[in-house]
Formats: C-alpha cells, structure tokens, sequence
C-alpha cells in the first residue's frame, strides 16, 4: 500500500509539472498570435491593450481548461489499469 501512495503522489507531482510547462506553452502561443493578428490588422489602437484583452478572453474560454486532461486521462488510465490487475 506503501508503494501504491509513493507512486501516486510521485505521478501527480509528475503531472502537476507537465500541466504547468504545457499552460506556460499555451499562454506563450496565444499571446504570440494576438500580437501577429494585432500587426495584421494594422496599428487602431494600443497593442498592450489588444493582447491583454485577447488574453482575458482565452483565459474565459474553454482551451485552458482542456488542458485539465493532463491530469484526467492519465489517473482514468491508472485507475483501470489497477482495478483490472487487482480484481479481475
């Protein structure tokens, strides 16, 4: 049961850092297409003020929490696995 524990808390540790340096990422790539966009469009307006609302509204839409899979699919895969292994 130990060991179970141990491999547990070490995956989310594991899982917690992959999350963040995907969020990073993610944030880095939206941020970079707002201010191309913003340089298309030509230069109506603050461009600080364009990517930070652009910012706010990907914070609101539903790609970040997409990247709650990190977590999700991996811990479903472990626990059918382990349910699988110990009681079939």
């Amino acid at each position: 049961m130990l060991g179970f524990l141990k491999f547990f808390l070490i995956g989310l540790v594991g899982l917690t850092v992959l999350y963040g340096l995907l969020s990073v990422y993610v944030r880095s790539l939206t941020r970079e297409r707002l201010e191309k966009e913003w340089e298309e469009m030509g230069s109506n307006g603050i461009r600080d003020d364009y990517v930070e609302q652009g910012m706010k509204d990907y914070a609101q839409s539903i790609r970040p929490k997409l990247l709650l899979g990190v977590y999700i699919l991996p811990l479903i895969t472990f626990c059918v696995v382990f349910y699988m292994m110990n009681f079939m």
